[in-house]
């Protein structure tokens, strides 16, 4: 028998992508974390406080991590992230996507994350210069995880340094890895403070136009009534039909409060990662 909270159709799926990506993107991109300095297009972000950075980076990796098991469709365990949501609605949506951005904006994010980059750090507990490369997708999750959570809980963590020094020829011990880990997080954060400005325009860009198509739809048929609204296909249960609901009624955020706190960054901070 599936999991009982388990999303039981694409319809259910649908609807807690919209919801739950939505809400994420709108914690991230607004004034609680960061403010924007300059003018478009020499613009770049600078977060409050390091505890904002460290909430960015949490939030940020939520968009990535996948959800073990986390739907019962078509017989079948599925494992799902919204990034990988939101690619299965462009495929979904074609037309509707393209109309709104969508299509474009994640492609672009999908760029930066899958993007390969030279990695290196000094680690004068081993004297050892550590060199490898990494997607940004990995940097994103060592930085997050190195901000939540302490070195008890790591272990996974250190496995993947293992695996991606070893690749690099390198051999550490275990011992010496929480020492290599500790010098790498050092990089790491640094690495992430000079990406942030980017990633941030390309967040907002998936921001806006998600937004976008959730108020395309509303227009299509203006209701705040559930049992008026056209749904999703495949819609299990009266509770995922109240979640669209409330995604077609509240989360239609105005453009410009997503343009005020989306930057359009300055090109030295696009060229050396």
């Amino acid at each position: 028998m599936p999991s009982v909270a388990a999303l039981q159709s694409e319809g259910d799926l649908e609807v807690v992508l919209l919801h739950e990506t939505h809400s994420v993107l709108a914690e991230i991109i607004g004034p609680e974390l960061y403010s924007v300095g300059g003018t478009p297009p020499e613009q770049s972000v600078l977060f409050h406080t390091r505890s904002s950075f460290n909430l960015f980076l949490i939030l940020v990796i939520e968009l990535f991590a996948e959800g073990p098991r986390s739907a019962h469709i078509n017989q079948k365990f599925q494992n799902w992230s919204l990034l990988n949501g939101l690619r299965w609605l462009c495929d979904k949506y074609p037309d509707e996507t393209n109309a709104a951005g969508l299509q474009e904006a994640v492609s672009q994010l999908d760029i930066w994350v899958e993007k390969e980059v030279h990695f290196q750090f000094w680690c004068p507990d081993i004297s050892a210069d550590v060199i490898f490369s990494l997607k940004n997708e990995q940097l994103i999750s060592f930085g997050a995880n190195t901000a939540k959570h302490h070195l008890i809980r790591l272990s996974g963590l250190l496995e993947k340094l293992q695996s991606l020094c070893n690749g690099a020829g390198y051999t550490f011990t275990p011992q010496q890895l929480p020492a290599v880990l500790t010098c790498m997080t050092e990089e790491v954060r640094s690495r992430l403070q000079y990406n942030a400005s980017y990633l941030l325009e390309l967040l907002g860009e998936v921001f806006f136009a998600l937004n976008t198509l959730i108020k395309t739809r509303f227009d299509q048929n203006p209701t705040n009534r559930v049992n008026e609204m056209t749904v999703p296909i495949g819609i299990t249960s009266d509770a995922f039909r109240d979640l669209y609901g409330s995604v077609m009624v509240f989360k239609r955020y105005d453009d410009a409060r997503i343009r005020l706190h989306t930057p359009v960054t300055t090109r030295y901070l696009k060229m050396r990662y």
